[in-house]
């Protein structure tokens, strides 16, 4: 990974947020079923306030995702 990052830069930030196509790569699961768990995984942490109903649909902090499906990268 050498040369990829800036000098001073200790390492190159991740993806933040997983959309429907990393749900179905991590699960095996078809895009129907991905689009389904992330409405639910957004409106658990809309209703735990850890969300605002404004953030873009579709999509889902990975911090979350990870942790409520218990995958370890």
């Amino acid at each position: 990974m050498e040369g990829l990052t800036a000098p001073g830069v200790i390492a190159v930030s991740g993806k933040y947020y997983c959309g429907a196509a990393d749900v179905m790569s991590y699960l095996g699961c078809k895009e129907n079923k991905a689009y389904e768990l992330i409405r639910a995984l957004r409106q658990e942490l809309i209703d735990a306030g850890r969300l605002t109903p404004a953030y873009p649909q579709g999509k889902v902090p990975r911090k979350y995702f990870m942790e409520r499906c218990m995958i370890e990268e």
